[in-house]
């Protein structure tokens, strides 16, 4: 099956978010300038993830070889709620296991690089990597739509093949941009009596996320404590 995608990130395609409220979460691509982080958090880190992984999915695009179009109407952060209305296709992202933080990659002193803009001026300082499986779990209505969506997320989740790069990484805005890197870990079906019954063509995707925690801290200015009072054949410093 040949399936022609739309890779977010890009200026060819412009979706709506997963939740409302402009920015939303952008694929980073090889070569990027590095990011500039900001004072706004509005989700913890667990949420940061699905969220961000929903708003993406729900960007992607494509067209199946027999020119059917490919995309998801809507993308959930987590589970929805009985009052929201059935939309197909759909898709839910979120996490059943814990996640854990590693704390190997340990920060030096912040550098002016890892400054947050003025007027805020605070320093970004991660203390430790947050790590956790996620879950995309598909909803459509019948097989062909089942599998040009999970070939369209197959490329959408190794967009950049050929680059030295496995999985894919986004800049979440709603937490202090930083970004989250994905890794497609497993993928099938759920074939079932019960689903047969109910008409729907789920797929699973697993994928390893990883992303920084950010404490943002304010750091003294640091002033010399001494000045040079006199230069000759013997430095005379006197204290401040």
């Amino acid at each position: 099956m040949s399936v022609a995608t739309t890779v977010p990130g890009t200026d060819e395609h412009t979706a709506s978010p997963a939740t409302p409220g402009p920015p939303i979460t952008r694929l980073i691509a090889p070569g990027d300038p590095q990011p500039v982080h900001t004072a706004v958090r509005t989700t913890d880190s667990r949420t940061a993830i699905t969220r961000g992984l929903a708003e993406y999915v729900l960007q992607v695009r494509g067209e199946s070889e027999n020119g059917r179009s490919l995309s998801f109407q809507k993308v959930f952060e987590n589970w929805a709620r009985p009052e929201d209305q059935a939309e197909y296709p759909s898709a839910i992202a979120y996490t059943t296991t814990m996640g854990t933080y590693d704390a190997s990659r340990l920060t030096s002193f912040p550098s002016t690089s890892q400054q947050i803009p003025v007027p805020d001026g605070r320093y970004v300082v991660t203390p430790a990597d947050y790590v956790v499986p996620v879950t995309l779990e598909v909803w459509s209505t019948d097989d062909e739509e089942r599998m040009g969506l999970v070939a369209l997320l197959e490329d959408a989740f190794n967009p950049h093949v050929g680059q030295g790069r496995y999985g894919f990484t986004l800049e979440l805005p709603h937490y202090y941009n930083v970004r989250a890197s994905f890794e497609p870990t497993q993928m099938g079906y759920v074939d079932d009596e019960a689903s047969a019954m109910s008409g729907n063509r789920n797929a699973i995707f697993m994928l390893e996320a990883t992303m920084p925690i950010v404490r943002l801290v304010t750091f003294p200015s640091t002033k010399p404590s001494h000045k040079l009072a006199e230069i000759g054949p013997d430095v005379i410093v006197e204290n401040c």
